[in-house]
């Protein structure tokens, strides 16, 4: 990989029912590009797979999802995409803050599904598994994998499934379907 893990967009599992009806939260990406910068019929095909979180920053704003999701598009032109699985220990997952509240880990390990760059297979799940870790490496914005892998029985509940890692262009999730759909659409077919 060229560069560090410092931008990461988080992904929500698509909207149902009456959510699914106003279509795209207008503020999904500030006051920066209309969908960031994605095309109607981009975002038309990524609907129905994820949401875009609300990531706080014009570095999210401004065109550079849509670079990101563009590389990877290539790169699944080209054959040079992977999709697979590995897992993660508990034991190198972060506890929430309030560890207090937080009940023992129901399996002693997190799935986490990736799609990315053939070369960079090795590299991706290294730093996936840093970003879930007790000293995760530095972001813009939050992340959250730990949170999401290791949830608290909080009222508040994270809905975040899935990640668009934007300096390097790969995707990661604990959400199977998500990360199906999204390979699908990259041309990465998965069983």
């Amino acid at each position: 990989m060229r560069r560090s893990s410092y931008l990461i967009q988080r992904l929500d599992p698509p909207r149902s029912g009456v959510d699914a009806l106003r279509l795209d939260n207008p503020f999904t990406f500030g006051g920066g590009y209309k969908n960031g910068g994605l095309s109607d019929e981009a975002m038309d095909l990524l609907r129905d797979i994820f949401a875009f979180d609300y990531m706080g920053a014009a570095e999210f704003e401004f065109g550079e999802v849509p670079k990101a999701l563009q590389q990877i598009a290539r790169k699944g032109e080209e054959g040079q995409l992977a999709a697979w699985a590995f897992e993660i220990l508990y034991s190198q997952v972060a506890k929430p803050s309030r560890d207090e509240a937080n009940p023992p880990a129901p399996r002693s390990k997190a799935t986490v599904y990736v799609l990315c760059p053939l070369e960079w297979i090795d590299e991706a799940e290294e730093r996936i598994t840093a970003l879930a870790g007790k000293n995760p490496p530095r972001t813009k914005e939050w992340v959250g994998l730990a949170e999401v892998l290791r949830p608290d029985v909080g009222e508040y509940q994270r809905t975040t499934r899935g990640w668009l890692e934007i300096d390097n262009g790969y995707l990661f999730f604990t959400d199977r379907e998500m990360w199906v759909k999204t390979a699908r659409l990259f041309g990465v077919e998965v069983d």
